[in-house]
């Protein structure tokens, strides 16, 4: 007993002490902090391959998520970009979001990447067709064609292009032969839809966008399309299933909403047009014609109370609307030449559209890069060698004698032009801009198709930064029913309030002064001196019986 209890005490002892010696030990390495001793450190996260994103963006695209897909096409050419497919793929699918100017400069960089691509010339026609550059376009389809007669979207996007021109013979034969190439191209039959829609032969172009889908059954253009066509036809509630779809999966874009309400008002259901119109302004609150379509529905059905609040709107956003055609901004100086003064360009941007707000534009301005001379033309390149050799001289350039040396205070220069669409207004934030060295600088914006418009003068302060805000004046005209709409608004109200009425009746007529207009029956109500004449139709004598 008292052997077994001296055993155990001194193994008490031995523990209590290598204990004491294990907490000193840690308290030290806790002190001392060896670099070696972080255990819980997380290795670093491994990079993941482009094509992981790439596959990604085929898989989300093939789902009909054209935003996801868009943004892991981005997360693919910020790892590789020498790579020409995510440009491409990426271009195709901001053409059926509406950014055409991105999708055009995506598809610029596709086709410099690799000229010999037959899928990226043709991407390229398309963005190019719906950017209005029909005769480019039409030269990269030729090529895409060239390249590979067997590719069936090259034909469809060339049908598209003659489409649009009107140039109806040509195009449905290019959708036939896209059809003839590959009969299971969804492109072939939308495209062949395309042709025969815009004919008004909407009876046969609904059973190819039908085809279309179920081919690409994913894609919300494809709904939007066969709706359409279905609305035309007076089968509402067939277009109104179609119009559902597309906003299933586009849930973001005001088209459908927009498209569907409008259907809803033409078979009488006006409530149910009222929420889907409210719809698109809640998701689009820059789209004016939805916003117009509502102003309309209020007015109909004589609540003029609320068309007054609505209107005034759609028409601001309307007149507004052509700073959407806004492709380029240019920042231009001057410079002694040999035939004397002469303004240049020496920084430029190319617009986009903000993802974040479909209403407003960015461009990232940087200096403009001259060239004295272009590069020899090679005889044996292909054509799509030559179409991206075209795209890459987009420079300006000098003359022989010109000296560059006047470019070389702005190659530090950076910044940043955003333009918003409902105000017209346009911000340029500069940085490292040198002072002019006589007039301030000039700022330029470039429109779609070929129009310039000077909207101001940028003066950078000592430390070479500018902030300037312009104002570009309204240059649409909102459709002729908005107008009078809002002024009998104003006139139907108990009592009439002319003194606001008026100059809307007067915008209608300034717009369309023939007799049908309903702007004539409020001026009745509310006269004005400023009134044109009243349209009457020239008295002619009835033929008599002898000179009969």
């Amino acid at each position: 007993m008292y052997i077994r209890r001296e055993k155990k005490q001194r193994t008490s002892v031995l523990r209590v002490a290598l204990l004491t010696a294990a907490i000193l030990l840690g308290l030290w390495f806790i002190r001392a902090k060896p670099r070696w001793a972080q255990p819980f450190v997380p290795s670093p996260t491994p990079t993941l391959p482009a094509n992981y994103y790439i596959t990604n963006g085929d898989i989300a695209f093939a789902d009909g998520k054209l935003n996801d897909a868009i943004n892991f096409y981005e997360q693919a050419i910020a790892l590789e970009p020498k790579n020409d497919v995510p440009y491409l793929r990426q271009s195709t699918l901001l053409v059926f979001t509406g950014d055409t100017a991105k999708a055009t400069l995506r598809a610029e960089t596709a086709v410099q990447l690799n000229p010999d691509s037959a899928e990226n010339l043709a991407g390229y026609c398309r963005a190019l067709d719906w950017e209005g550059e029909y005769g480019k376009a039409f030269d990269a389809c030729e090529c895409a064609i060239e390249l590979d007669p067997n590719y069936a979207p090259g034909y469809a996007y060339l049908s598209e292009v003659y489409a649009d021109q009107a140039d109806w013979v040509p195009a449905r034969q290019m959708a036939q032969k896209a059809l003839e190439v590959d009969f299971q191209s969804p492109e072939a039959h939308h495209n062949m839809g395309y042709a025969l829609e815009v004919q008004g032969r909407y009876k046969e172009a609904v059973e190819f966008y039908e085809n279309a889908i179920t081919l690409r059954p994913n894609l919300a253009p494809y709904y939007l399309a066969a709706g359409r066509n279905y609305y035309w036809l007076g089968q509402f509630e067939t277009a109104a299933d179609r119009f559902e779809e597309a906003i299933k999966l586009m849930p973001a874009s005001a088209v459908g909403y927009d498209q569907l309400g409008w259907t809803f008002h033409a078979n009488g259901q006006n409530t149910r047009a009222i929420d889907a119109l409210e719809q698109a302004i809640s998701v689009d609150a820059s789209y004016a014609r939805a916003w117009g379509r509502l102003g309309t529905i209020y007015y109909l059905r004589q609540n003029y109370e609320e068309a007054l609040n609505i209107l005034p709107t759609a028409i601001s956003l309307a007149e507004h609307n052509y700073l959407r055609q806004a492709r380029r901004i240019e920042i231009l100086t001057q410079i002694e030449t040999p035939s004397g003064v002469q303004d240049v360009p020496i920084l430029q941007g190319r617009f986009e559209i903000d993802r974040t707000n479909n209403a407003r534009f960015i461009a990232r301005i940087a200096p403009v890069q001259y060239s004295q001379s272009a590069p020899p033309l090679e005889a044996a390149g292909t054509c799509g060698q030559l179409v991206a050799r075209n795209i890459t001289e987009k420079v300006n350039l000098t003359s022989p004698t010109q000296d560059l040396d006047f470019t070389l205070p702005f190659s530090a220069t950076t910044g940043i032009a955003t333009l918003d669409i409902p105000t017209g207004e346009i911000s340029v934030q500069l940085e490292n801009l040198p002072r002019p060295q006589a007039v301030p600088y000039n700022v330029q914006i470039g429109f779609l198709p070929d129009k310039t418009e000077g909207v101001g003068y940028l003066q950078p302060d000592a430390t070479g930064k500018t902030d300037e805000t312009f104002s570009l004046a309204a240059a649409s005209s909102a459709p002729v029913e908005y107008y009078y709409e809002l002024g009998l608004s104003y006139v139907y109200l108990r009592p009439p309030q002319c003194e606001n009425a008026v100059p809307w009746l007067l915008k209608a007529l300034d717009k369309d002064p023939a007799y049908y207009n309903p702007a004539w029956a409020g001026l009745k109500i509310c006269p004005s001196d400023q009134s044109p004449p009243t349209p009457f139709p020239t008295a002619t004598p009835l033929p008599t019986a002898e000179g009969s």
